[in-house]
């Protein structure tokens, strides 16, 4: 599942480029993974695929991440309350362009060295 947040706008609303799952995913234990949980919107974007699209149960479905912040984890929370969630480390915030802070930069931007 290819789901990103649109960094050209105000909002940084999640798109959705494509999904493709195994059959049979609705009875399987599902893994998402995403480096960093900042607002949620991908994160609920990926869940909303999962579980209405495809069927997984939400308690079936662990998220897990490397860092995060606290109003990504509420967010996600909220909207989807019987998932689990782990992640290495919780940064203080978003500031107001919707980055983690103190963070540690773009993951897309290093991961594709387009810094």
């Amino acid at each position: 599942m290819w789901i990103q947040r649109n960094e050209s706008s105000a909002d940084k609303e999640a798109v959705h480029s494509c999904t493709k799952l195994p059959k049979g995913v609705k009875d399987m234990h599902v893994l998402l993974l995403d480096p960093m949980l900042a607002t949620g919107g991908s994160a609920c974007a990926a869940l909303s695929t999962l579980i209405k699209e495809y069927d997984v149960a939400e308690e079936n479905i662990v998220f897990a991440n490397v860092i995060s912040c606290p109003e990504g984890l509420e967010f996600v929370a909220q909207h989807y309350p019987r998932i689990k969630i782990v992640t290495c480390w919780i940064d203080d915030c978003l500031n107001e362009d919707k980055y983690i802070m103190p963070g540690l930069g773009d993951y897309g931007d290093r991961f594709f060295n387009t810094v």
